[in-house]
């Protein structure tokens, strides 16, 4: 699976890391509000809201900077830390509420970016994945909420948040880029 080539970047490089670093902040503006949309108990905090932007927002400029590095430079040692360190960068992501949703991504991204493992284990993993995805946290959801037009918009935009962060996660875990 290739990932869609974006020729503006490729001829301006040095806003990858830049793009990388809005659109994980996009992305954690997005959780944050969705977070309020489907709490049983709203409350706000700025301490919190901070930590969830920052968090994408680190993961987000962490990602490019990888993707940056993999275009530089094809097999070395230095590669292999900085996909180890984008890998560390990204567990920040699966903390406190988060971390629900760690065995989808991971399992989900191994199966979508190993692709040079057997099918039948890119197939095992997305079954995996999927299945604790709507088990648990969609089950959730709808046990708080019921089945309505905003149930399936929350289930929607969980959706979409999540995988953002499996396509991001890309240049840490594919075999190749």
């Amino acid at each position: 699976m290739r990932a869609i080539a974006i020729p503006y970047f490729h001829r301006r490089p040095f806003l990858i890391v830049p793009a990388g670093l809005v659109g994980g902040i996009f992305l954690g503006g997005l959780a944050r509000i969705w977070m309020r949309w489907i709490s049983t108990d709203p409350e706000f905090t700025w301490s919190g809201t901070l930590g969830i932007v920052i968090g994408f927002a680190v993961f987000g400029a962490v990602q490019s900077t990888v993707y940056t590095v993999r275009r530089k430079l094809q097999r070395s040692s230095l590669l292999l830390l900085v996909r180890v360190l984008g890998g560390i960068f990204s567990l920040q992501l699966f903390v406190a509420a988060g971390a629900v949703m760690f065995p989808t991504v991971l399992t989900v991204s191994l199966a979508v970016w190993r692709n040079k493992w057997k099918v039948w284990i890119r197939i095992l993993l997305s079954l995996i994945g999927i299945t604790f995805w709507v088990l648990i946290i969609y089950s959730e959801i709808v046990k708080n909420f019921g089945w309505s037009i905003a149930t399936i918009g929350r289930i929607l935009i969980f959706g979409m948040i999540y995988s953002a962060v499996v396509y991001a996660l890309r240049p840490t875990i594919s075999a190749r880029i």
